[in-house]
């Protein structure tokens, strides 16, 4: 009988041809028709049976599928999960597979992700008589916009069987590592995340005027100095935070100072602590500076994702299942946390559970480009490195 790592192997080919498809067809938030097809269509061709997730959000109706693949029993069921959604980003790869889809990419790479979960789907749906206990598979849209897990899990297929347990990765560029590295730790694998808007109010006048208004241009350029110093200042240094202002709005013409500012940002943080005493101080900071100079500031916050937080034991079980079925030269955990957040946040306050992340750089530098970049590539050949991560960890949860 062939091993899992020849059998994952078998279905390389497949996986990348999956991965061409799909990146021709990226589709944004939660609604996916052609992608939820095409994972359908393959479902249905493996005699996996499967379900799409029937939850409506404000008007739109997500295309999430759950795929079930059932062994000896539901005593223990293990959620697979992979991101099916892309971003709005025009592609600037001059490849035959390219996006066909207008200022839309798959520039996060979910479109592997995917291919690489249809691959141990393939894989576990052969062996599926061997698992002592289930497989459900996550094929989850809405992940960009920090919508989609919380869909799935409205949608009940956290339970019914319940699962006990769930795996995600994402592809990364690390070229420190070798080809298809494994890339995983205990505890805080990456950030929370909780997106704010900033709103100043002044009051408009003519650009030769200033003294008439009350400038909230020159108002916001105060208030986002004075929020750096929060982290650089307020915070100790040794723990991992991010306070980023991304976006500012302001006027419509060369002499006008305008009536209004707006700003847009994000924190991340790795402690329940940091995240209160960030929304806290940046409430007061806007506020206060604001009065200072004779504006109204506002913070109105976005719910954002918990910390992505792995359960130890079960990290020690994936970790093993990697050096099993790839060797011990393709694993990872001395890493600091990351932080970028996931969604994936959501299932693990649910089940235990592990995120990974896989290398998909090579010595091509054209694959060492930043996710949600427009020439963003993968190395195609390690890819089922991601697949036999899915079935070893399977084979070796439900024993």
């Amino acid at each position: 009988m062939a091993t899992i790592r020849e059998q994952c192997m078998a279905v390389k080919d497949y996986v990348i041809e999956m991965r061409r498809q799909l990146h021709q067809i990226p589709e944004l938030g939660i609604h996916n028709p052609k992608t939820h097809d095409l994972i359908c269509a393959e479902l249905d061709k493996m005699g996996v049976p499967y379900q799409s997730n029937t939850v409506v959000h404000d008007g739109v109706q997500d295309t999430s599928v759950v795929a079930f693949i059932e062994g000896k029993n539901t005593d223990k069921v293990l959620m697979l999960r992979a991101d099916v959604d892309a971003l709005p980003v025009t592609e600037k790869l001059d490849v035959p597979y390219k996006s066909q889809h207008a200022d839309q990419m798959h520039a996060c790479g979910h479109d592997n992700h995917c291919a690489m979960l249809l691959g141990a789907a393939k894989v576990l749906s052969q062996i599926k008589d061997q698992l002592n206990g289930s497989v459900k598979l996550f094929f989850q849209s809405g992940e960009e916009i920090i919508t989609g897990a919380k869909m799935v899990i409205q949608g009940g297929f956290m339970e019914n069987p319940k699962v006990t347990a769930c795996m995600g990765m994402h592809v990364w560029p690390l070229p420190q590592y070798k080809p298809g590295t494994v890339v995983v730790r205990p505890g805080c694998m990456m950030a929370s995340g909780n997106k704010f808007d900033i709103y100043i109010k002044g009051e408009g006048s003519h650009g030769s005027q200033p003294a008439l208004g009350r400038d909230p241009i020159a108002c916001a350029a105060q208030v986002l100095s004075a929020l750096q110093n929060i982290t650089s200042r307020e915070l100790p240094g040794d723990e991992p935070r991010v306070l980023s202002i991304c976006q500012v709005h302001a006027g419509s013409a060369w002499n006008i100072i305008p009536d209004q500012a707006y700003m847009q940002g994000t924190i991340r943080t790795t402690s329940p602590e940091t995240q209160a005493f960030y929304m806290k101080r940046i409430t007061e900071v806007v506020e206060g500076v604001s009065a200072a100079m004779r504006c109204e500031g506002r913070v109105d916050w976005v719910d954002g994702t918990p910390p992505v937080m792995n359960d130890p034991a079960f990290t020690a079980l994936a970790s093993q299942a990697a050096r099993e079925v790839l060797g011990d030269e393709f694993v990872q955990q001395d890493v600091q946390t990351s932080m970028g957040n996931e969604d994936f946040a959501y299932y693990q306050e649910l089940a235990p559970g592990a995120f990974a992340f896989l290398n998909i750089s090579s010595e091509d530098p054209e694959t060492h480009y930043s996710v949600h970049s427009p020439t963003f590539q993968v190395d195609e050949d390690i890819l089922w490195h991601g697949t036999a991560l899915h079935v070893q960890t399977a084979v070796d949860y439900l024993k």
